[in-house]
């Protein structure tokens, strides 16, 4: 009786620990592109250098793809919790707002790839 209780109490914890530390590194992931993202705006408007701007769009675009392949796994993550768990409202709202991230993401993505294609100019 006690080996099965101490298994579901280490279970209990380490999914709910995993998966409250992994969403915390996903909302740095997404505060970040959000910021880059502005930092590329007002870099526009205060002259940053191009090779600056270049180096924003990079950082961006691969930010924006670690947060995009993270929030789909939770995304994952999150509607098997939904059947599986009795707070559905909690994980309903965390379902939506990593569906929100994933478009975000995704639309930063493909921004910054456009943005830095037609930045490079025409070569021959």
């Amino acid at each position: 009786m006690i080996k099965k209780i101490l298994q579901n109490a280490k279970s209990r914890f380490s999914n709910s620990l995993t998966y409250k530390v992994t969403m915390m590194i996903n909302l740095i992931a997404i505060v970040s592109c959000i910021l880059l993202t502005s930092l590329y705006i007002i870099g526009n408007y205060q002259n940053f250098q191009d090779k600056s701007q270049q180096i924003i769009l990079f950082f961006l675009s691969y930010d924006s793809i670690f947060s995009t392949l993270l929030s789909f796994l939770l995304l994952i993550e999150t509607i098997v919790k939904i059947f599986t768990e009795k707070y559905k409202i909690k994980n309903i709202i965390n379902a939506l707002m990593l569906l929100l991230a994933i478009l975000f993401c995704i639309s930063s993505t493909g921004i910054a790839g456009i943005i830095s294609y037609l930045s490079t100019g025409i070569t021959q």
